[in-house]
């Protein structure tokens, strides 16, 4: 069901999965659009009161829905790199359960129909290790009739500690600090133990999207299936759903899932869900309107949303949620940093990059683009938590102005030895070379945050060549000749654990484990900081390491956090318990409750 850590913001036109809210804690709740002819709906903002019951129903057995999503799925494993994907997880969601689920006020709910009871937690002493002890329900079972049990706890763990260089999991955090998974009680007791020295805060982020270990031993050692579960759909469910026999279509543009009814728990009250993948979101109030989908999940662009007003019988949402938009740096440039990490702490170089975000309007930015449709944005100056979430303070402003200090910028490069500020720079008779700013093809506002951005850095004296990637994860990677960056904007879609799931994004990279540390930053203090925050039982001291960890970042200017990136919902007014879910789980975190309205 969930996806671990975050997942990267892919889609054209839309948000994903990687990861933020709007400027305060306490947003109000203001109406839009025309009930009486369009649609109806509203802009809730960052507060998160009341989002686990929009649009509450009574709903009939029975009936269809087809929901969009934005890319063909390519891979079927939400564990993977590859298969780590927003819209992917929408499908799955249905199909493999998770042991808490996220829901839209980011609180956790025990999903009981899989698990019998609170799980029992021994915390961590000098002598003993922290335990979790997960109690299967007795009748829980795949869709084969095979039981849910501990091997498939066993499973995931032996798949994301990290122990395998050949298993691509998309991450090992928590699942690394394990020291074993032991199964009892004919399998239906589950006693997870961690490292002597090392408790895991976030445990209750541990064991989502369980998969079939029955299946998956048919295909090889823990590797080989866990590559195969990634490339073939889903032949069983251990959720309310199931993928139809002859289900996917030949370019996987639609996936048919069906009510699962060998389903344990209380069954759905759909006979159907299919997902059809719509590219272009563009597209996407148009298909609506036609009655091809019956609800759309695209970022909000102004001309969307007013498309969307237009459409008579549709309700619509936009949220802040956990999706937050940024400039991050590639400190393997030799003018920002180099191929060594000690690189990038060269002073010079240091005070290049917070130059560069110094100028920056951030506010004016947001003005120019979200704030046309979303007046509750506000420009977000955290990278480790958003408003609404404990610990939340402001680390970014005070050095980074939101509405940029150009003077200030042309300061710090005169003071650091930079010549031609203002017209063409450069350090010690060398120009500072053109960059290469990346936004994601089809996406107007990453356009007009690289145009704005250039345009800024003209005034520096830097160059700033501005162009698309047709694939923001390989450009990420910088996989090949043709996608790479040295300044580049997208978002992470954040998850309920800010603990653990901040670990990966900034702990300097090592080789041969899983980075989603792609800019390749490194402080060793911040790898402290974050390490600790995964392990320290004290709220507030977990919350202290995350905001001197975000304080150091912005210090060092690795990435400049923009604004929580608006989520937007739209569907027919006949659907019920259709919500917005805006944590990495998405709208599909509770399909067994979609129905069409009494």
């Amino acid at each position: 069901m969930g996806v671990s850590r975050r997942t990267l913001a892919l889609q054209t036109g839309a948000i994903a999965a990687a990861v933020a809210l709007a400027a305060s804690a306490c947003g109000s709740t203001k109406s839009s659009g025309n009930a009486s002819s369009g649609s109806s709906g509203n802009v809730q903002g960052s507060s998160t009161a009341g989002r686990n019951t929009v649009n509450s129903a009574t709903v009939k057995q029975g009936g269809t829905v087809t929901w969009t999503i934005e890319k063909t799925v390519e891979a079927w494993n939400p564990l993977t790199s590859s298969g780590n994907t927003f819209d992917y997880a929408q499908v799955t969601n249905g199909i493999y359960p998770d042991v808490y689920v996220p829901q839209p006020d980011y609180s956790l709910v025990l999903n009981t129909d899989l698990i019998s009871g609170d799980p029992v937690v021994t915390t961590a002493t000098a002598t003993t290790p922290q335990k979790i002890v997960y109690t299967i329900q007795p009748n829980a079972k795949w869709s084969d009739g095979s039981p849910v049990n501990a091997n498939d706890f066993i499973y995931l763990w032996q798949a994301q500690n990290g122990t395998n260089p050949n298993v691509d999991a998309a991450s090992t955090t928590g699942y690394s600090a394990i020291q074993s998974v032991v199964g009892s009680n004919n399998g239906k007791t589950v006693t997870v133990t961690f490292k002597q020295a090392q408790p895991f805060s976030d445990w209750k982020s541990l064991f989502t999207s369980i998969l079939p270990s029955h299946i998956a031993m048919q295909h090889g050692d823990v590797a080989a299936s866990f590559t195969w579960l990634d490339a073939n759909p889903p032949t069983v469910s251990a959720g309310p759903m199931i993928i139809a026999p002859g289900g996917v279509s030949a370019d996987k543009s639609l996936i048919k899932t069906i009510r699962n009814p060998q389903y344990y728990g209380k069954a759905a009250n759909l006979d159907e869900v299919d997902f059809r993948a719509i590219t272009d979101s563009t597209q996407e109030p148009t298909a609506l309107a036609n009655g091809e989908v019956d609800g759309i999940y695209p970022q909000p662009q102004l001309d969307l949303v007013n498309r969307v007003k237009s459409i008579n019988g549709v309700d619509y949402h936009i949220n802040q949620g956990l999706v937050w938009e940024h400039i991050d740096l590639n400190l393997r440039n030799t003018a920002l940093g180099g191929p060594q990490n000690v690189d990038q702490t060269v002073p010079a170089k240091v005070a290049l990059r917070q130059a560069m975000f110094t100028a920056f309007d951030r506010l004016g930015l947001l003005n120019r683009t979200v704030k046309q449709f979303d007046s509750q944005a506000a420009v977000l100056n955290n990278r480790m938590v958003v408003p609404g979430q404990p610990g939340y303070q402001d680390n970014v402003s005070a050095m980074y102005p939101e509405s940029g200090d150009l003077a200030k910028a042309k300061q710090i490069l005169t003071a650091a030895g930079y010549t031609g500020v203002g017209s063409a720079l450069a350090l010690n008779g060398k120009p500072v070379p053109a960059f290469n700013m990346r936004y994601t093809v089809g996406n107007a506002i990453r356009q007009d945050t690289c145009n704005l951005f250039a345009q800024t850095m003209k005034q520096l004296g830097i160059t700033v060549n501005v162009n698309s990637t047709d694939n923001l994860g390989k450009t990420l990677t910088q996989s090949d000749a043709q996608h790479t960056y040295d300044i580049i904007v997208f978002a992470w879609v954040d998850t309920p654990f800010p603990n653990s799931a901040n670990q990966p994004i900034y702990t300097t990279a090592v080789q041969g484990n899983p980075m989603s540390n792609y800019g390749y930053y490194s402080n060793a203090n911040v790898d402290k900081w974050l390490a600790d925050a995964t392990v320290n039982p004290d709220q507030t001291a977990r919350e202290s390491d995350l905001n001197q960890s975000d304080a150091q970042v912005t210090k060092d200017a690795y990435t400049l956090p923009l604004y929580q990136k608006p989520t937007m919902i739209a569907y027919k007014n006949n659907l019920g318990n259709v919500r917005d879910n805006p944590t990495q789980i998405g709208p599909t975190y509770n399909i067994q409750q979609w129905g069409l309205k009494s």
